[in-house]
């Protein structure tokens, strides 16, 4: 069993699901959202105030070991809709294809000294994000595993020690983790995932090539 891939591997079977190494290069997108807009400090005490509010609703069963809302709360929190609406126009800008997004899942936590994410990957939506409410300089780092050294050219572990307003965006099939933190600080954040909403894609993409493609 692979858990942090997401799919079980019978080494003693030829058939199935295997294991093989890749080297390719995968997008990081990277913003401090306090740069971005000033507004986002406004909007970071109403999501720090709503992760408080909410508590632990998950009961530590999933890769999160630490106090963490439900995966849907975006749904129901208005605060977490507008971080998730910005976090969906910066998948999208740049892009050369405009494929439409949609968030799957969203959810806060507040890590504690002790606390701490298993290594795991969000296979197989496309996008995952992190977004950080509070942290210092000696909470825990998002670690991104198996990065290849500039230098040296090996297989590493990526650590990044985020700010607070900082937003990472990155392929979902990524592995990475949250080290036991060691400080008696609190780490609040906010995590999600998106996917391409293939039916808003298509009809865009359609009456797009209608324009430049109608019959004589």
């Amino acid at each position: 069993m692979s858990d942090e891939l997401g799919y079980e591997v019978n080494k003693n079977s030829p058939f199935g699901w295997k294991n093989f190494n890749f080297v390719i290069s995968f997008p990081i997108r990277y913003e401090n959202l306090f740069q971005r807009n000033s507004s986002f400090r406004e909007l970071n005490k109403k999501l720090e105030y709503s992760i408080r509010k909410t508590g632990d609703e998950m009961n530590r069963v999933t890769n999160v070991q630490a106090d963490m809302t439900d995966y849907k709360t975006h749904l129901s929190n208005a605060h977490f809709e507008t971080l998730g609406n910005t976090v969906i126009e910066l998948c999208r800008e740049g892009m050369k294809n405009k494929h439409k997004f949609v968030i799957c899942d969203m959810w806060g936590a507040i890590y504690k000294k002790d606390d701490w994410t298993k290594p795991h990957q969000h296979w197989p939506y496309t996008w995952s994000f992190t977004y950080y409410v509070k942290v210092s300089d000696k909470t825990s780092p998002l670690v991104f595993q198996n990065a290849i050294h500039p230098e040296r050219h090996t297989p590493e572990a990526m650590p990044i020690q985020p700010k607070v307003g900082d937003l990472f965006i990155w392929p979902s099939i990524i592995l990475h983790e949250v080290p036991k933190q060691v400080v008696d600080e609190e780490r609040i954040m906010i995590a999600g995932n998106l996917m391409m909403d293939h039916i808003a894609t298509e009809k865009f993409n359609y009456s797009e090539w209608k324009k430049h493609n109608q019959y004589k």
